[in-house]
């Protein structure tokens, strides 16, 4: 791995527990709701409203708008590139090719996501439509789906990592 790698993926980490830490602690006070960018299978215009609803009457609406929004711009990229690195070096052939247009699918549809949210955020909750919630839903979907193979297949090789590791200590 370069260098770089190490700090790379300390400062990667630290921004997700930021971010973990900012939603939890701002965002999920919305009766008990989950923010829309955890919602790993999406959600409809039902829970879109009682959710925005609720953010509104917690003040959630500006922290969502505002540092986590900052936070969850910088985030993508970084994992990105750490996921980037990791199959980089650890994959070849139609795998790579595979696991790294799935990385930056998992990037545009991040990226897509935080615009659709906002974009329901900045509306009252009683003027959102089907075809908005629609659409920020499956950027959300699109997102995980192109991602859990991509942190399986980090994982997996981090393990491997690990095993090999303490086989050639013994």
């Amino acid at each position: 791995m370069p260098r770089w790698f190490g700090p790379l993926l300390w400062v990667t980490m630290l921004l997700f527990a930021a971010m973990v830490f900012t939603a939890t602690r701002s965002l999920t006070s919305a009766d008990g709701m989950t923010i829309f960018d955890a919602r790993i299978f999406g959600y409809d215009l039902a829970y879109a409203r009682d959710y925005l609803t609720a953010l509104g009457k917690t003040g959630g609406i500006d922290v969502y708008l505002g540092r986590l929004r900052v936070m969850d711009t910088v985030f993508p990229a970084l994992l990105t590139m750490v996921l980037l690195v990791v199959i980089r070096m650890r994959f070849s052939g139609a795998v790579q090719l595979v696991l790294s247009v799935l990385t930056m699918v998992y990037l545009g549809a991040d990226y897509l996501e935080n615009a659709f949210v906002a974009g329901l955020l900045r509306t009252d909750p009683a003027a959102l439509t089907v075809s908005d919630v629609r659409v920020a839903s499956a950027a959300t979907i699109t997102k995980y789906a192109a991602l859990l193979p991509c942190l399986i297949a980090a994982l997996v090789t981090y393990v491997q990592g690990r095993i090999a590791q303490s086989e050639g200590k013994q």
